[in-house]
């Protein structure tokens, strides 16, 4: 004997099955424009040959756009970005990796219908294989990925033949940097995109910004951890050495300087201070100076091999060397001034005591007093000068 729960399980399978079945569980509306939509699949796709481009070329290029005036209009191709995302600057390589939201839009007159002959249809979603679609190629780009699951691509077409797809692309594209006010850099990189095989004359390329990407609030959150996104435009242009348009995004972004300025100029300015005191401490003897003076000399050479790392090899010294090597000049003079003026406190001053003269004694003082201390203040002003240069750069650029 069959317990409650097989009984159960029974009806509901009927339950459903009489569902799936019967037509007339089915919206009536709903019905109805399945049974136009199957109409219009069948009549939009007979003879339709999806590996022919309707792309218009009886078309002489040696002849000005648009000189035949009973031909019609270019392909149009419209680019549309609607999101962009930072991933990763690597600098060495000048390599800008970035994630884009794509839609592309095309026009082909043999998908284009009379909405009223199915029941008011003016949208058709069907898999992208089955219709024509232009190939785009990527400019000056390292690699390219499309996120896309090959397998199930959809393209939406309208009763006026306007074809709409998107893409999801992780693209590293080259960008020369400039890193001459590095870490106060602002980089602008550009992203072009062509349709091969078809010139100037046969297609009219278009970009469009998305209004929601258009403006400061969104670029806030295109950016990453080190990089800010401050500019986002789009055009189109003509590839310098052909009749052939590029699809052009073009965006600035700007370094976050506030790793740079705590880990390495404001460890270093404290660094350098100590150390120029060190070095001038009048009851210290002259090996202590020294082992100060090398100790601070290697953490400079350091903190520029760090450095060197994480910039492009190129001709400019960036504005961070230029001060990490002003402070390792000014530690070199500081170990140099010591030992300088060890010398002549030895020469002189033995000298200098024998003359019993008023002019003797004040320079004796000089030498004995105020020699190391004068020399200090000096090589800590320029420091300091050093260190506010850094720092104007960085509320210049805020």
């Amino acid at each position: 004997m069959l317990n409650p729960t097989c009984y159960f399980s029974v009806f509901l399978v009927s339950i459903v099955s009489c569902f799936y079945e019967n037509n007339s569980n089915y919206e009536p509306k709903w019905i109805y424009f399945l049974n136009n939509q199957k109409k219009l699949m069948s009549d939009l796709f007979d003879g339709y040959d999806n590996s022919v481009s309707p792309v218009y070329s009886q078309v002489d290029p040696s002849k000005p756009l648009g000189y035949d005036l009973e031909a019609p209009k270019r392909f149009n191709y419209t680019l549309f970005l609607y999101f962009v995302k930072l991933v990763e600057v690597v600098e060495p390589e000048e390599k800008v990796t970035l994630v884009l939201e794509i839609s592309e839009a095309w026009f082909d007159p043999r998908l284009a219908w009379e909405a009223n002959s199915y029941n008011g249809i003016n949208t058709l979603y069907v898999r992208q294989e089955k219709v024509w679609s232009p190939t785009l190629n990527s400019y000056k780009v390292n690699d390219m990925n499309d996120l896309r699951d090959q397998d199930f691509r959809i393209v939406s077409i309208d009763s006026s033949g306007r074809v709409n797809t998107t893409t999801s692309l992780r693209m590293s594209i080259n960008c020369p940097l400039n890193v001459a006010v590095f870490p106060f850099d602002s980089q602008t990189c550009v992203m072009q995109f062509t349709m091969p095989l078809f010139p100037i004359h046969f297609v009219e390329l278009h970009t469009e910004l998305f209004d929601g990407i258009a403006n400061s609030t969104a670029w806030s959150l295109m950016g990453n951890a080190e990089w800010d996104m401050i500019n986002l435009t789009n055009r189109v242009e003509i590839l310098a050495y052909g009749d052939y348009q590029l699809a052009t995004f073009e965006i600035t972004i700007r370094r976050n300087p506030m790793y740079y300025i705590y880990m390495i100029v404001l460890p270093s300015f404290i660094i350098n201070t100590l150390s120029i005191i060190g070095v001038f401490m009048r009851k210290a003897d002259r090996m202590s100076k020294l082992n100060v003076g090398l100790t601070n000399i290697m953490t400079m050479t350091f903190i520029l091999g760090v450095m060197a790392d994480k910039i492009p090899k190129t001709g400019s010294i960036p504005l961070l060397g230029i001060h990490i090597v002003v402070n390792l000049f000014i530690t070199v003079a500081a170990v140099a001034v010591t030992v300088f003026i060890e010398k002549i406190k030895k020469v002189v001053l033995p000298r200098l005591r024998k003359r019993k003269g008023l002019w003797s004694y004040k320079l004796e003082g000089i030498l004995e007093d105020w020699m190391d201390i004068i020399c200090m203040i000096v090589l800590e002003t320029i420091s300091c000068v050093n260190f506010f240069i850094i720092i104007g750069f960085w509320i210049a650029n805020s």
